[in-house]
């Protein structure tokens, strides 16, 4: 009974430092990881989305939203320079155009679309629910539903057929 006891711990510790070294590796910033067609992420530098389905955005700095397929959905709303949180931001529809660009924008926007880039510099935070590719990097923090870590170049490949 004694050696059973000890098998059966041995195995767990074992269990416990492969799942410790795979979360390790997925949190990563240099990395990359998966996750199932959510992100969320805060901080400070370069993020770059790309693929389909929306995204939520607070920025205070620069975005270019490429539209490939011509059928997204922009909606922006700044903030006044008064107003330290922005909670207060209108959204409003912005006329279609295949690329929009925000210049020292301090607002928040909505975007959602088939095939579509955002690329953002500046402090900024965001989520996300769809399928594609988004690189961060700077300082922050990352989250999908399986995985978390910092930006630090972090490539994070979200969703799958299953996402809409």
């Amino acid at each position: 009974m004694y050696r059973r006891v000890v098998a059966l711990l041995a195995l767990v510790a074992v269990l416990m430092a492969v799942a410790v070294a795979a979360n390790a590796e997925e949190t990563d910033g240099e990395g990359s990881a998966e996750g199932r067609g959510w992100v969320w992420a805060k901080g400070t530098g370069v993020a770059i989305l790309d693929g389909r389905g929306k995204v939520q955005m607070a920025i205070d700095g620069d975005v270019v939203i490429y539209d490939y397929a011509g059928d997204a959905v922009v909606k922006i709303g700044a903030v006044p320079e008064d107003e330290p949180d922005g909670a207060a931001a209108q959204l409003e529809d912005v006329d279609p155009t295949t690329t929009y660009t925000f210049d020292n924008f301090r607002g928040r926007l909505y975007v959602i679309g088939s095939d579509f880039r955002i690329e953002a510099e500046g402090r900024m935070k965001f989520r996300g629910h769809g399928q594609g590719v988004v690189e961060v990097e700077g300082e922050g923090w990352w989250r999908t539903l399986h995985g978390r870590g910092t930006w630090n170049g972090a490539v994070l490949s979200i969703g799958g057929e299953d996402v809409g």
